[in-house]
């Protein structure tokens, strides 16, 4: 395999796994050796850092052009922008090679595993630090969220969704200055070592008991489809499986799908819907069973590791 990567202005997930570090305006080359191109600026940090050849530049293509010239290379066209794409196309034959990327970081390794379980975790404690009185609306909700991960030392997987009574009909709704009612919705998660963790609670204030009662029917929802998890192969087998759980449990058919891949991105392989043939074994994955009326919404999500014979909720 020779591969072409490229890290930027921002963090590249497939950059990251195949080189181990994070270094902006990079490339990386695997062809049977790993070499890494980074600016003179950053050539003390990767050489520390870095296992494999470094080649410090001052302008990126005329010294790729040494290594890359007339050579057949596989890119991330996810990744890539377009005027780089130009450049380096006048030097080499790019193939894009994103899906089998994708695919590649969809079997998580040991180490991977334990920062997205680590990181999942600390969502959990974040949770559970929660003051819905001194919070008072979805923003206030928002702060209390944010502080408690920046004095964890970790950064936000995402923006914050919080969503309160009837805000929370809605699966990705901004939080706003509303005053907390009796069902507060939070989806959040924090990033550990760049993995991150994607989990859903539903907080019922008041003590309603329809809306206790759907929640605790909801989280059996999710945890009958973690557990069934050894007897399905693939993600549409996923799908298929959680959209009957729905229907016994007298919920609506959901609006989203019950979940997906999640890593180095929120959002990875395997992509669980009635028409994936994505592989589940090996993968973590965010499982999120959820309905949605005109008054209110509900969802639970777990981040969970599947190793192909057995379920493991972080």
């Amino acid at each position: 395999m020779r591969l072409l990567l490229h890290r930027g202005n921002s963090f590249d997930p497939n950059f990251y796994y195949h080189s181990g570090l994070d270094i902006d305006h990079s490339f990386l080359l695997v062809d049977g050796k790993r070499t890494l191109f980074v600016p003179k600026m950053n050539e003390a940090l990767a050489r520390a850092s870095f296992r494999g050849k470094v080649v410090a530049f001052e302008n990126a293509m005329d010294t790729l052009s040494g290594y890359i010239r007339g050579r057949r290379l596989l890119f991330d066209a996810n990744s890539l922008k377009a005027r780089a794409y130009v450049q380096l196309a006048r030097k080499c034959r790019l193939k894009d090679h994103s899906l089998e990327l994708l695919r590649m970081r969809s079997v998580k390794k040991p180490e991977e595993v334990s920062a997205i379980a680590r990181a999942a975790r600390h969502t959990k404690e974040i949770f559970h630090s929660l003051d819905f009185r001194k919070a008072k609306t979805e923003l206030g909700v928002r702060k209390q969220l944010l502080v408690a991960t920046a004095e964890l030392g970790l950064e936000p997987a995402f923006d914050p969704i919080v969503s309160s009574c009837g805000n929370s009909a809605f699966p990705h709704h901004e939080p706003s200055g509303r005053k907390l009612g009796p069902l507060v919705l939070v989806d959040y998660g924090v990033m550990y070592r760049h993995y991150r963790s994607d989990l859903t609670r539903c907080f019922i204030l008041d003590g309603d008991r329809k809306m206790k009662s759907q929640y605790e029917t909801l989280q059996g929802v999710c945890h009958g489809i973690i557990d069934e998890l050894p007897n399905l192969r693939r993600g549409k087998n996923v799908a298929a499986f959680a959209a009957k759980a729905m229907e016994r449990a007298g919920f609506p058919k959901m609006i989203h799908s019950i979940g997906h891949g999640v890593g180095l991105e929120i959002h990875e392989f395997p992509r669980l819907s009635l028409k994936s043939d994505d592989p589940i074994a090996g993968a973590t994955m965010a499982i999120e069973p959820a309905f949605y009326l005109k008054r209110y919404g509900m969802r639970y999500e777990e981040t969970i590791y599947f190793d192909g014979k057995k379920s493991r909720i972080f």
